[in-house]
């Protein structure tokens, strides 16, 4: 195997609403919810971030270390705030 299959090869990556993000874009061995966010650019106190592969599908705190297996896909959502105003 030459180098660059070795490096394609291991080449960390996360799907994050569909779209691949790579070491190169942020992805780490291990991250926060919040890290998983940012990288759809959703700030982590609006930011509901979900493991959407595998069987142990969930909803990630921000503050929440995952452990990242590449190829892994995540779903993040705004939270809803419903705006209003005192009279």
């Amino acid at each position: 195997m030459s180098t660059s299959e070795k490096d394609q090869h291991h080449e960390l990556h996360i799907f994050v609403n569909r779209r691949k993000f790579e070491e190169g874009d942020g992805v780490r061995e291990e991250m926060t919810g919040a890290q998983i966010a940012a990288l759809v650019g959703v700030p982590a106190d609006n930011a509901v971030v979900r493991l959407e592969s595998g069987p142990d599908k969930h909803e990630i705190e921000t503050n929440e270390v995952v452990h990242i297996k590449n190829g892994q896909h995540f779903l993040v959502t705004r939270k809803v705030v419903e705006g209003g105003h005192e009279s």
